[in-house]
């Protein structure tokens, strides 16, 4: 079925990630899922080759670097818009601003057209580490069993197709590859496909903070009918965050690298 589709059938009027409700540290956090935890299995491998000319593993790096990158760019885009919702959303036109105060307005006129183009650049390298992702697990995965090794999407829909046959000879890794369904097909694989990368139907983009003071969504209004009328008589709310986003894909590589250890 249509992703969209399953959307517009889903009950709830917002669909998507449930934001992050922690208080944000862009220092800690850009630290942290600047951290590769597959970084140790790889520098046991000592595979030069495949890291100097591109192969698996260099394309893995290459992507892993470019995605923390833009991790870091827009948890760096929801502090400065948390700090600007709070000190001059409804700042007195008549009041002059502090020195922080313009600091802030400085940093907003300069960064703040580039939120939209970093939220969208977070969501396609994500996409991307994941397929280079799975492309290493060619290294540990000697069965029977072929998923595609080049497309997470394809890797993830064989095994959600194939848990009898798979769970045989790969209980674990099936295990890995499935709990990630929930989060990459809805909202990342969605908005990646279906409104970033390939021809659209109708919709808008806005940032809001939802649920969360500390998490600025992404958040694709859609009609709730796939012909509608009056486009926002009706809408279905499809919410990307990059804090939770961090978090699953952190929760990914550790799992894979944790299996991928026991299997070497």
């Amino acid at each position: 079925m249509d992703l969209r589709a399953i959307v517009r059938e889903n009950p709830d009027h917002v669909v998507g990630h449930e934001p992050v409700l922690e208080s944000l540290n862009v220092h800690s956090e850009s630290k942290r899922f600047g951290i590769d935890p597959l970084e140790p299995i790889i520098n046991q491998l000592k595979d030069s080759a495949a890291i100097t000319f591109y192969g698996d593993i260099g394309r893995y790096l290459e992507a892993f670097s470019s995605y923390s990158l833009c991790i870091e760019r827009c948890l760096n885009h929801v502090s400065l818009r948390r700090r600007f919702r709070n000190e001059l959303e409804y700042h007195p036109h008549y009041k002059p601003y502090s020195r922080r105060q313009t600091q802030i307005a400085n940093k907003i006129k300069l960064f703040g057209q580039y939120l939209e183009l970093d939220y969208q650049n977070l969501i396609i390298h994500a996409c991307i580490l994941l397929d280079r992702t799975i492309a290493i697990s060619r290294r540990f995965i000697f069965s029977s069993i072929k998923p595609s090794f080049t497309s997470f999407s394809k890797h993830i829909d064989f095994f959600s197709k194939n848990s009898d046959l798979v769970e045989k000879e790969l209980k674990e890794y099936h295990s890995i590859i499935i709990s990630c369904l929930d989060w990459y097909t809805i909202p990342l694989k969605l908005i990646r496909d279906k409104y970033l990368m390939h021809s659209a139907e109708r919709h808008m983009s806005i940032f809001g903070w939802g649920k969360s003071k500390w998490d600025l969504e992404m958040i694709t209004v859609i009609p709730a009918k796939l012909k509608q009328e009056k486009l926002l008589e009706r809408v279905k709310f499809i919410c990307f965050s990059s804090r939770r986003l961090a978090r699953e894909i952190e929760s990914f590589l550790n799992s894979f690298a944790g299996y991928w250890h026991r299997t070497n």
